[in-house]
């Protein structure tokens, strides 16, 4: 069966909605503090679920305490990882709705766990999550390093180049190229120099890299 697990607070209606329409799934399954379990968009996304024959269930995670929180979430997907056979489900997790904290906290348990994961809003971002892989495993230390040398929104690739290799932009160069390849990081030319900053995906593999 194919499961959507999304993050939720009670005024995400509409961030739910985009995920229900862009990602398929059997069975849906929302993710959030007892003030969200108990909305009244809870309430309308369960009818449209009632109309669509999809199941729809609801799992209560802390309010508080970022790894209690990743704890609950992580605990959530492997309960719905299998059905009542023992039969493994397709899980894909959305962590667009809640606050930062309860997203934060999905993503972390995502990179734990190797669990397919999108961030759905206006556009849907696929996250670089890979079954099996913590965000450090699916790096290079050279990348790893580079990546969380990204402190500011904005870095001018010379300053890069001091931090972490003062006098030798070739290796830099190879690692930016290689990043830039799989979408972690953008570049621009303003006045003659390059700027690098981190993409929406690559800003959440700097968090989770820093988390661990």
């Amino acid at each position: 069966m194919k499961v959507l697990l999304s993050t939720f607070g009670k005024d995400d209606f509409e961030k739910v909605v985009q995920a229900m329409r862009r990602l398929p799934y059997e069975r849906l399954v929302l993710v959030g503090d007892a003030k969200a379990i108990e909305s009244k968009s809870l309430a309308k996304i369960r009818g449209l679920e009632e109309m669509s024959g999809h199941e729809v269930a609801d799992e209560l995670v802390p309010e508080d305490g970022f790894m209690e929180i990743v704890d609950a979430i992580s605990e959530i997907l492997d309960r719905h990882s299998r059905d009542g056979r023992g039969k493994r489900n397709e899980i894909v997790m959305n962590i667009s709705g809640g606050n930062k904290l309860l997203g934060d906290a999905a993503l972390f348990a995502a990179f734990r766990s190797g669990t397919e994961t999108y961030h759905c809003d206006e556009k849907l971002t696929k996250l670089p999550v890979l079954r099996g892989l913590t965000a450090k495993d699916r790096f290079t230390p050279s990348q790893v390093r580079f990546i969380t040398q990204m402190d500011e929104p904005s870095v001018p690739f010379d300053r890069m180049v001091e931090s972490i290799s003062p006098g030798n932009r070739q290796p830099v160069e190879r690692v930016m190229r290689e990043l830039r390849k799989s979408g972690m990081i953008e570049t621009k030319v303003e006045s003659g120099k390059i700027i690098i900053s981190l993409s929406d995906a690559g800003a959440e593999v700097a968090r989770a890299i820093r988390m661990t």
